[in-house]
């Protein structure tokens, strides 16, 4: 059984490590609650440009093949979205286990990887399989990296290949969900409704509607590629605010029993001497 001095030095590297955890957890938490402003942000504009085309496209029906172009017989590409850091929990591997699924039934499917664990993960892949990676410089992607990683995105897409992509969907802070989604073509839950939209006169656009709907298209895919790489870092700061809170919770029930041996090792000792004294001056009395 441990001493006393033995247990006051367990919890002393107790508070240290639960210091740290909490600052840790008090970091990711507002970094968190940033990446979702953000992420809410993306889809109110994801929204709007989705509404201003869907008057134009009420009007000219035809501007619908710009939106969904032809595929080509090109190989397959998904997009996959890990993680930037560690401490994530099962992140990663969930990610990884959903990309395998999707290349069993992809033949010949190549991989465009974000995150700079991607690299780590993706080494026990076969090296047959072609991948591209694209990490930010620190912890998330900004808009100008996302865009840049965009253009190559947007290549594909011109070129009429097939886009899937897997990454995390996120839900709430305890709430996050592995989802596979096709970008090209882009499903129909996803395209703007036009139902019952027309206008009866023809709206007045400047540029032209022609060239304005292209601006509208491509806005509109790179706010769909934003709001995939947004959703993977804000479940990747949900886990781990999540595995820091468990962190600090396991700290501190294992402070609250080394604090209870400890006092009772304290009473023990008290104890004993104070029975030492008493029979010390029954002894002395004796005499």
């Amino acid at each position: 059984m441990p001493d006393v001095f033995e247990l006051k030095s367990r919890l002393d590297g107790l508070k240290s490590i639960h210091n740290i955890t909490y600052a840790m957890q008090i970091v990711t938490i507002s970094r968190l609650k940033r990446i979702v402003q953000r992420l809410t942000c993306t889809a109110d504009a994801t929204t709007e440009v989705g509404n201003a085309m869907s008057i134009l496209l009420a009007e000219k029906p035809a501007f619908y093949s710009q939106l969904v172009p032809p595929l080509s017989d090109r190989p397959p590409v998904i997009l996959a979205v890990f993680s930037n850091r560690g401490f994530c929990g099962s992140y990663n591997q969930d990610v990884l286990q959903a990309l395998q699924h999707k290349l069993a039934g992809l033949s010949g499917a190549s991989i465009v990887a974000f995150g700079k664990k991607a690299p780590e993960v993706l080494k026990r892949l076969s090296p047959s399989i072609s991948v591209t990676y694209f990490q930010p410089e620190r912890d998330v992607f900004t808009e100008s990296e996302a865009h840049v990683a965009y253009q190559h995105v947007k290549g594909l897409v011109a070129t009429g290949t097939p886009i899937h992509a897997v990454y995390y969907e996120f839900k709430s802070i305890v709430t996050q969900k592995i989802c596979e989604a096709c970008v090209n073509p882009p499903a129909d839950s996803v395209l703007p409704d036009v139902t019952n939209l027309r206008l009866g006169i023809p709206p007045f656009t400047e540029p032209s509607a022609t060239v304005l709907f292209d601006r509208l298209v491509d806005q509109f895919q790179f706010l769909r590629f934003l709001t995939i790489l947004r959703n993977g870092a804000s479940s990747e700061f949900s886990q781990r605010f999540l595995l820091m809170k468990g962190a600090v919770d396991n700290v501190k029930a294992l402070q609250e029993e080394l604090s209870i041996e400890l006092n009772k090792q304290r009473q023990a000792g008290i104890t004993q001497e104070v029975s030492e004294i008493i029979s010390t001056f029954k002894a002395l009395s004796e005499k």
